[in-house]
């Protein structure tokens, strides 16, 4: 009888031919699995890095585009009529976007009171592309209005 134990302790306690087999299969079918969560999150952190970063060229590109004044309208009213120089405002927003060195497709509107960039890319997948998706469209707007003077108080 203590033979018996002595035995059934070393099944219980090792792993049979039959439980690493199972241990196999296991990995080779959540092996993909694990792979494509990787790779998912890989080229998500990607795309919403390269979001972020359009995003605040697009914001910046508004706000030095909202900064062009037209000084002749303002002198003539002695300050009271704040508008865009148009012109200039799309100028130095598309100036500004071409600086910064990146493949970007971009849309400038300029109105008397505002400015609204749109910038846009395309950013290549590493896994997605074993999905048939080489690229993805990324795009960013931002719109930046005419301000000037003291607008509120501090409190």
């Amino acid at each position: 009888m203590s033979g018996d134990s002595a035995g059934q302790g070393m099944r219980l306690g090792g792993a049979s031919a039959g439980q690493r087999g199972q241990a196999i299969v296991w990995v080779v079918v959540m092996l993909p699995l694990f792979l494509s969560v990787i790779g998912l999150a890989i080229d998500g952190g990607v795309v919403f890095n390269t979001r972020r970063a359009l995003q605040n060229v697009a914001d910046a590109a508004a706000r030095a585009g909202a900064m062009q004044i037209d000084q002749q309208v303002y002198r003539e009213t002695s300050g009271a009529t704040v508008v865009l120089d148009t012109a200039s405002a799309r100028d130095v927003a598309a100036a500004y976007i071409g600086d910064q060195g990146l493949d970007l497709s971009a849309s400038i509107t300029a109105e008397p009171r505002r400015v609204v960039v749109q910038v846009a890319r395309e950013v290549p997948t590493s896994f997605l592309r074993l999905m048939g998706l080489r690229t993805v469209q990324i795009s960013a707007t931002a719109p930046a209005e005419v301000r000037h003077g003291i607008e509120q108080g501090i409190r």
